[in-house]
């Protein structure tokens, strides 16, 4: 074949034969890239995107942690580039969290699992652990469908709290997943004026990005090795960014007073945790339930 041949079929997409004029076929969208090549060149290239992969994380990392808001902002501003996606910024945060129950042993609390209104409840209420820490489940007595098949698991999870407490926990990262556009829904009603539902739902991702990775840092404060007064110390700072994290974030995406912002701060903040511990916690049970 001539050297005139070979450029015409390198110039032509291998779908669609049609004329190639960048990247992508204007016709098809087929990716231009000829993936026929030398393994070497193949490793160099997703090398070069893992490294890519790496410097995008350190750069949303850091201003995800230590400038809250910021990301958001230039993401919006369409500075999209030197960042990771929202999604993925999420996943990413979420995978790092979750991951740590596998790496690190924990100590998990009593766990109690009683009928809503029983004697049971008051004795759960009652009991006392030597944390200090309990986790307490709370099922209904009947319930409208399926009730007979409900009453044979409500009777193994009160008769083994703690595997049915291990169920449930699997669904947490879901419940967290599924709620991050109710999230988005919640700051429509406090910001409506100022952008999309989609803008909502990148501040909504970055944010659940950032909690996690603050969480993460929470988790590892407590771990054994550190003296008891820098452990203190550390949650202590943690727990004060996290509450303030927040109104920052909020007033450089969209702006307004400090006290504005304070206002709606504390009004996102309880209809989250409100509707997350009412949908969220629900799912958790319901699912664990369905699956015990």
């Amino acid at each position: 074949m001539s050297g005139e041949a070979v450029a015409a079929t390198a110039a032509q997409c291998a779908n669609c034969a049609a004329p190639l004029a960048g990247p992508f076929c204007a016709q098809c969208g087929q990716s231009a890239r000829d993936f026929h090549r030398p393994f070497s060149t193949l490793l160099s290239e997703g090398l070069g995107e893992i490294l890519s992969l790496d410097s995008r994380l350190i750069r949303t990392v850091r201003p995800l942690l230590f400038t809250p808001g910021q990301v958001t902002k230039e993401y919006l501003a369409g500075h999209r580039v030197a960042y990771l996606s929202p999604l993925r910024a999420y996943l990413v945060a979420a995978l790092v969290f979750f991951g740590l129950f596998n790496v690190f042993t924990v100590t998990a609390p009593p766990v109690y699992v009683f009928i809503a209104g029983s004697a049971e409840e008051a004795e759960a209420k009652a009991a006392r652990s030597p944390s200090g820490s309990k986790v307490t489940i709370a099922l209904p007595e009947h319930v409208w469908f399926g009730d007979q098949k409900f009453q044979e698991v409500s009777a193994r999870a009160r008769a083994n709290p703690d595997a049915f407490a291990r169920t449930s926990y699997r669904y947490i990262q879901t419940a967290f997943f599924l709620f991050v556009p109710m999230s988005a829904l919640i700051l429509e009603l406090f910001y409506r004026k100022q952008g999309y539902y989609i803008d909502h739902l990148v501040f909504a991702l970055y944010q659940h990005a950032f909690l996690f990775l603050s969480f993460t840092l929470w988790f590892l404060a407590g771990r054994p090795g550190l003296p008891g007064l820098a452990t203190l110390s550390l949650r202590g700072v943690i727990a004060l960014w996290l509450l303030a994290a927040l109104p920052i974030a909020l007033r450089r995406v969209y702006g307004g007073s400090w006290p504005r912002t304070l206002l709606k701060s504390i009004g996102l903040f309880l209809m989250y945790s409100a509707g997350f511990l009412f949908f969220g916690m629900v799912f958790v049970v319901y699912m664990a339930v369905v699956t015990f």
